[in-house]
């Protein structure tokens, strides 16, 4: 049964405070800098006006990006940027991995799976920007409430995710398994664009979807879905999207490299303010950006939503923006790929393959530690991150 939030511990509301100062600063500053502003990069070298398509898939996660691109933040920080939206990840990752892409949002497993070259698609890949955390949910049809008492009530379902290597996939797979459903041979996981995501559950294509924002949203407004669980609640912070660099070109154009790391913070720090929430949605209900209603961010900024038994919470930590990245969350991803046979035979269930797969997308400075994660009931070693499964019986490391 879908459980209630715990509550948010205090250096996360002071944490959200301290971006929240930040970004009022950030704000009153953010327009009048642009002029003249893209001679010097952040860090006081020449700026390189080398010009860079960012590649992104227009959901909410990818808000960062859009409110940099808009406010002129590149610019400022001294990257030559323009946007590219994409419908999907398949297009997008192929895109990135025939180096059309050079830098890209991508689902933060991604970022393992082809920096270790788990498929044909290979190409050394850093993970510099962890873009938000939370903020996803999985959306069962109108159709089942009443009837889905369970994670055991999801037998037989044909259930949307977004990519195989996506937080989404990974996270709806352990928590099935957690509960005792096989996710291989009791439901269907079918690919679909997010777009495409309500669609298929309003004409009964599937009985549900994990997902990001807005289409949670569009999905209860339309009166074809309704929250099952947010993800949060199976697995709190965990990390989403991310912004991806290849190695070669983060080596080439540092000065870029670090402008374009600037502004998504700098973006980052706007989104986590309360005051920018609907200057925000408005900007990003524009068409070039997720051309989506601005009412349906109203929710996944403020926090606000309601439950499968239609009972309203509010959750300033619904989603964020911005958060460090975390090195034990990356390995918890390698971890998942490998138990799955997503990892063919390049990352496979032995730990010093998945810490090394992990450890080899961090940036610069951070490293796998011992810190441990609780997801889906389950204590998450990342110096051990084969351990722990076993209670899954016939469920582990496919």
């Amino acid at each position: 049964m879908p459980h209630e939030h715990k509550s948010h511990s205090l250096n996360r509301l002071d944490r959200r405070r301290f971006l929240q100062l930040g970004a009022l600063a950030t704000v009153g500053t953010a327009v009048a800098g642009l002029a003249g502003c893209g001679t010097s990069a952040s860090n006081g070298e020449p700026a390189d006006n080398t010009p860079l398509t960012i590649g992104y898939v227009p959901i909410a996660c990818s808000a960062p990006i859009a409110i940099a691109d808009a406010l002129g933040l590149f610019k400022k920080h001294g990257a030559n940027v323009v946007l590219k939206k994409f419908s999907g990840w398949a297009d997008l990752w192929t895109a990135y991995a025939t180096e059309q892409l050079d830098v890209a949002h991508m689902l933060s497993p991604m970022t393992v799976a082809i920096d270790a070259g788990v498929t044909n698609a290979a190409r050394p890949t850093e993970l510099s920007f962890t873009q938000n955390t939370n903020g996803q949910a999985i959306t069962l049809a109108s159709k089942h409430y009443g009837s889905v008492n369970s994670a055991q009530d999801f037998k037989g379902m044909v259930l949307g995710i977004p990519f195989e290597y996506s937080v989404h996939a990974l996270l709806l797979r352990d928590y099935l398994a957690a509960n005792g459903v096989d996710p291989i041979a009791d439901v269907e996981l079918r690919l679909l664009r997010p777009a495409d995501m309500v669609a298929q559950l309003s004409v009964e294509g599937i009985d549900g979807f994990i997902g990001p924002e807005p289409f949670n949203e569009r999905a209860i407004k339309s009166g074809s879905g309704k929250i099952w669980l947010m993800t949060k609640q199976l697995w709190d912070k965990h990390p989403c999207c991310s912004v991806a660099m290849a190695k070669e070109w983060k080596a080439e154009h540092s000065s870029a490299a670090q402008g374009v790391i600037s502004a998504l913070e700098e973006a980052a720090a706007i989104l986590s303010t309360p005051a920018q929430f609907d200057s925000s949605a408005q900007t990003l209900s524009q068409e070039k950006y997720l051309n989506q209603p601005a009412e349906l961010l109203d929710g996944p900024f403020s926090g606000v939503y309601q439950d499968w038994h239609g009972n309203t919470h509010t959750d300033l930590e619904r989603m964020s923006f911005g958060d460090p990245t975390d090195p034990a969350a990356i390995v918890w991803m390698a971890t998942q790929i490998a138990r799955w046979g997503l990892g063919g035979d390049t990352l496979t269930m032995d730990d010093a393959t998945i810490i090394k797969a992990a450890q080899s997308v961090l940036a610069p400075g951070l490293s796998v530690s011992g810190e441990r994660l609780s997801i889906n009931g389950v204590d998450f070693d990342p110096l051990a991150p084969t351990r722990g499964y076993d209670h899954m019986d016939s469920v582990i490391f496919r």
